[in-house]
């Protein structure tokens, strides 16, 4: 009898667990973002990871608005048409980020390019070098001014 009541207390704590699992996964889903959104955060990320000037970022969040809303319509046109080929919609992607990229490095000091090209893992070894050197001319600019102090 006792054993008969501790498995229904455990089969009716099983289903209690399960379905706050559930409930709990139902409510942390986040739902799809919109290109738009999108764009907003990764230009919030990118003003402060490069330390965008004011017109940058105006100038980066109005590149990413467009092209990611751009990229968005094309995807969803290739959805509906009922195309397959993951290497198409990889071309369009590709097509368009490397918009992106080409708004960006006119927009961007020379510094700040290599900073987003080293961020979005696009860093060649020689802009690599580049950015080491910049990044060791900086510093020793700083020692000099802390020196002179």
């Amino acid at each position: 009898m006792i054993l008969n009541f501790i498995s229904k207390l455990l089969g009716i704590l099983l289903i209690a667990t399960v379905s706050c699992t559930v409930l709990s996964a139902q409510n942390t889903e986040e739902e799809e973002k919109t290109p738009e959104e999108i764009a907003f955060e990764m230009s919030e990320r990118l003003e402060g990871l490069l330390n965008l000037e004011p017109h940058q970022t105006f100038y980066v969040d109005s590149t990413l608005q467009h092209d990611m809303k751009a990229l968005h319509d094309e995807i969803t046109a290739l959805e509906m048409s009922g195309t397959m080929e993951n290497l198409v919609y990889r071309k369009v992607q590709e097509r368009w980020f490397n918009q992106i990229d080409s708004s960006f490095r006119k927009i961007m000091t020379e510094y700040q390019w290599l900073i987003y090209r080293r961020d979005s893992g696009k860093l060649s070894k020689d802009e690599l070098k580049q950015l080491k050197a910049m990044e060791k001319a900086e510093k020793a600019a700083r020692k000099t001014g802390k020196q002179r102090s």
